[in-house]
């Protein structure tokens, strides 16, 4: 199992709602959005209605199971988050500038080893 960007970077609310969406082809189940930001499905609920409201998500009932609904992004809700994430990056950017080539080499190596156990902590079971 790979960690997704959603884990991996602080995002939260409906942010992270959106960027969740998004990193999994445009279509997800709302539980699912719940089990990998770990809201709860109140919580969920609440944001991806304000999120409909907003016109950057819209809601489909599944066919077969009406309990189970589908949430995917509208051009607003993607025009929304990638704004969002080509703010984010341009703030790394500058970060890295500010503490030049060396540091952020390391910053990078020290990074990768992190995620690298991460996932085998994931393989491993140990962050269910």
């Amino acid at each position: 199992k790979k960690l997704k960007i959603e884990e991996t970077i602080s995002v939260s609310g409906e942010d992270g709602v959106l960027l969740c969406i998004h990193s999994s082809d445009h279509r997800v189940l709302s539980g699912e959005i719940a089990g990998t930001l770990r809201l709860s499905p109140g919580r969920t609920t609440n944001i991806i209605n304000v999120l409909e409201k907003r016109g950057y998500i819209v809601k489909e009932n599944d066919r077969a199971d009406k309990r189970k609904v589908y949430v995917s992004l509208t051009s607003d809700g993607e025009r929304h988050i990638m704004e969002k994430y080509n703010q984010a990056i341009a703030r790394y950017c500058m970060i890295f500038e500010k503490i030049g080539e060396q540091d952020a080499e390391e910053y990078f190596r020290i990074l990768k080893r992190i995620h690298k156990a991460a996932e085998e902590m994931m393989k491993e079971g140990m962050f269910e």
